[in-house]
């Protein structure tokens, strides 16, 4: 069985319960070329990689992990395009103190990986073209979330 953050020719394993994994952009959505996000499946589907987790030597990613969200003009604050796609407030003050150092709070989109502790200093790729790493932070489930869920 593999370790976590376990090193392998085919990439890194960062998985890791209660942790949550950080990646923003300033380049705008709709001019990075299909193939970046096109992922490749493997066990039942359960697992994919694409272009940006070879990238940043991921083994795979669970898409069932991901959450993805930004503005197709213009651009958004992090706090924002992380409220929206998090249902929960509890690493919103971590993230958004590494977003002002990396002079990134406003961004055109954001890639959270629940359940992943990403770290540029094994993998020694901290950015690619279009995303840099905010960082992983410590996620809890039960926290409130940052905006109002709307019930139907």
């Amino acid at each position: 069985m593999n370790k976590p953050n376990q090193s392998t020719d085919k990439g890194l394993l960062f998985f890791k319960k209660n942790k949550v994994s950080v990646w923003v952009s300033t380049h705008p959505y709709t001019d990075i070329p299909e193939e970046y996000f096109e992922e490749i499946f493997s066990k039942n589907n359960t697992r994919a990689r694409n272009t940006w987790s070879d990238n940043f030597k991921m083994r795979y990613f669970r898409p069932e992990d991901m959450e993805t969200n930004g503005s197709t003009e213009g651009t958004v604050s992090v706090k924002q395009a992380a409220g929206e796609c998090s249902f929960s407030s509890s690493f919103i003050e971590p993230l958004m103190s590494k977003a002002k150092k990396k002079d990134l709070l406003e961004i055109t989109w954001i890639v959270l990986v629940y359940e992943y502790e990403y770290s540029a200093k094994l993998s020694s790729v901290e950015s690619d073209e279009y995303l840099t790493l905010l960082g992983a932070f410590s996620y809890d489930d039960d926290a409130d979330s940052v905006y109002e869920v709307e019930q139907d």
